[in-house]
């Protein structure tokens, strides 16, 4: 008896410690060509800027796309247009972001995005 409240202890433990980043963390999408994630406010106050990042040496600026709840139909966009290895960070958004996806910009044909990417 004491071997499976053991187990069972483990077991829940474990999965707690698992889920523990799913609720805190912050939201990330890639492409092959950029980079976009969410981060926080001093540390605590998560999801309130957009990043995006330049991941390859190829000319195309890329953009990050994100949204808010409640807002979902109403997208920004992020621009870094420096080059490879340049970033840019958004302005503090008072209100969550809810998705976020990741936009490399190719003239003349369609961005090459990440799918959305949510909490």
């Amino acid at each position: 008896m004491r071997i499976k409240r053991v187990a069972a202890v483990v077991a829940a433990v474990s999965a707690l410690t698992a889920a523990t980043p799913a609720f805190a963390g912050e939201i990330y999408a890639s492409t092959d060509g950029a980079s976009a994630w969410t981060s926080p406010k001093n540390g605590a106050d998560v999801k309130r800027y957009a990043n995006i990042e330049d991941t390859k040496a190829d000319g195309h600026p890329v953009k990050a796309q994100y949204s808010y709840p409640f807002f979902s139909e109403s997208v920004t966009t992020l621009w870094e247009k420096r080059g490879v290895g340049n970033s840019t960070r958004s302005a503090y958004h008072e209100n969550q972001i809810w998705r976020i996806k990741a936009c490399e910009y190719i003239n003349n044909w369609p961005d090459e995005c990440s799918g959305w990417s949510s909490s």
